[in-house]
């Protein structure tokens, strides 16, 4: 499934004198404006990749587009958002639109998007925002947060990121048994919770989710060497082989420098930070306080800016053409 660009007729969000904060309330994580959370205006790094990287994103991209596909035909993935949310695509599909109706919060590229201006036209209509005098899109809440329906949109809690995560690792587990197991139970749970449980069509699912997950391993591994070969990239998540999904979409994050010079990182990161999904060589440097700040050595961390955001999609897209026209 393509990228779609934001049409001029929807709302592109603005947020250059309203920032987000991550900070704990009952058991979520939630955008508030009480206090500066992202850098401001940090200049955008023009990201060039060799042919060969080129060729490996495009594979990748369309292994997951095939994924996105089906995860929405058989009503797993319900986006909330313009751009494929890749972080969902790593669990099997999130209704996003449900999280939202609900206030259940929002899984992290999903928040990253939403604030970055890719709201799909039924969401945009929902949020809190207005152009201002110059006819870029502001939250029109004195607090700063960004509501759907009136409802602050949260991040998911501690606790749901987790077992997100779990998944994730399960799903790649190398034993194929085990493999093959941990997503018929994920697809026989998802069609329970929907009251749609039927035996045969479960087991076409099942078969379909599983060669598509095991296919997309080895095209993850391949881009991760190829981008690790020609750029800086690094990564403070748990597990040897584990990808920032977020990371590869847009040709690379040096997570470890953005925790050291920026003080910022990209949302599936900080989700991962809060998951307690860290390496033990820098789980010792990263603590969460009770209410939900991170500090790294001391220093605050807070999510990527908006307009970091958007440079973040921006170079998605761009990539997303460079690979394609090979």
């Amino acid at each position: 499934m393509a990228c779609h660009p934001v049409p001029p007729s929807l709302p592109r969000y603005c947020l250059s004198a309203v920032f987000a904060s991550v900070l704990l309330t009952s058991g979520e994580f939630l955008l508030s404006g009480r206090h500066s959370v992202c850098l401001a205006d940090e200049p955008s790094a023009e990201v060039r990749l060799s042919s060969d990287a080129l060729a490996k994103y495009k594979k990748l991209r369309r292994g997951l587009s095939d994924l996105d596909d089906f995860l929405q035909a058989v009503g797993f993935e319900r986006p909330a958002i313009l751009e494929t949310n890749y972080f969902a695509l790593s669990v099997g599909g999130i209704d996003a639109m449900r999280d939202l109706v609900e206030g259940r919060g929002v899984d992290p590229e999903t928040l990253g998007a939403l604030y970055a201006g890719y709201a799909v036209p039924d969401v945009a209509r929902e949020l809190n925002m207005a152009p201002d005098e110059n006819g870029r899109w502001k939250i029109t809440s004195p607090d700063g947060r960004l509501r759907y329906r009136g409802t602050v949109i949260r991040l998911y809690s501690p606790s749901r990121l987790r077992k997100l995560f779990e998944r994730r690792e399960q799903f790649r587990d190398e034993n194929e048994r085990r493999r093959r197991q941990y997503i018929s139970e994920y697809v026989y749970a998802r069609r329970r919770d929907a009251g749609q449980l039927d035996l045969n069509t479960d087991g076409n699912e099942v078969d379909e989710l599983f060669n598509q997950i095991t296919d997309m391993q080895p095209l993850l591994a391949e881009l991760d060497t190829a981008l690790r070969a020609e750029r800086t990239v690094s990564s403070i998540m748990q597990g040897e082989g584990t990808y920032n999904y977020f990371g590869l979409s847009i040709g690379g994050i040096d997570a470890v420098d953005d925790l050291q010079t920026r003080h910022a990182v990209d949302p599936e990161t900080l989700a991962a930070i809060y998951a307690q999904r860290i390496s033990p060589e820098h789980a010792g440097m990263i603590k969460v306080s009770d209410d939900g700040v991170v500090m790294y050595e001391d220093v605050p961390v807070r999510m990527y800016s908006v307009q970091k955001l958007e440079d973040c999609y921006k170079t998605r897209n761009l990539l997303v053409l460079q690979a394609g026209n090979r």
